[in-house]
């Protein structure tokens, strides 16, 4: 009995996770004068109607290609996700009509490093149609319409990677594109913490 209330949890749990899209990210920084960028699907973008609150949360080890030479600029920043909590009114939301978009400014913090900062970054929603390629019925109604671009930049000294081994020194750039929305659920608390 007991074997089977944990399959059960784990089942649950799991099928609890595949609910959560991914979103396109790209990173980049300068790093001993070269160009450094990774791509990859490892941010989540989650708003909790409750509070209107948007929470991003970015994982860094993820954009780790397995090269050693490529991925050395990442180790500094792979150890911690960074994650964006700040307020989006409701009425900074889109009607839902055809090819509607909207920017708008979101206020909050940037926890990274074991650091907190103040940060803004402009986002930008735009309604997807049902037809399209991009849509991904998941059952969310609203928040499986809407996409998100985003960008928001910072420097390493903000939040004290530049002491690290690597001594990162130049701005760091994340980007996320054609972004998903995730309505945030409180047993989804374990994706918006380090």
């Amino acid at each position: 009995m007991k074997k089977l209330f944990i399959v059960f949890v784990l089942i649950s749990y799991l099928g609890r996770s595949q609910n959560v899209q991914s979103s396109n990210t790209y990173i980049q920084t300068c790093y001993h004068s070269q160009n450094c960028f990774s791509l990859n699907s490892s941010s989540f973008i989650f708003y909790d109607p409750e509070n209107h609150e948007l929470m991003i949360t970015v994982d860094f080890s993820k954009f780790k290609v397995g090269v050693d030479t490529l991925d050395a600029w990442l180790d500094d920043l792979d150890d911690t996700k960074l994650i964006f909590r700040g307020i989006l009114n409701t009425n900074d939301l889109l009607e839902l009509t055809h090819h509607n978009s909207n920017v708008t400014l979101v206020n909050g913090m940037i926890n990274f490093n074991g650091v907190s900062h103040p940060h803004s970054i402009e986002l930008t929603l735009f309604e997807i149609s049902k037809e399209g390629m991009l849509y991904k019925n998941n059952q969310q109604d609203y928040y499986d319409r809407i996409n998100a671009n985003l960008q928001l930049g910072f420097y390493p000294k903000e939040f004290n990677v530049h002491k690290k081994a690597h001594q990162l020194r130049k701005k760091i750039t994340i980007a996320i594109y054609k972004g998903h929305i995730n309505m945030f659920k409180p047993e989804m608390e374990h994706w918006i913490k380090n």
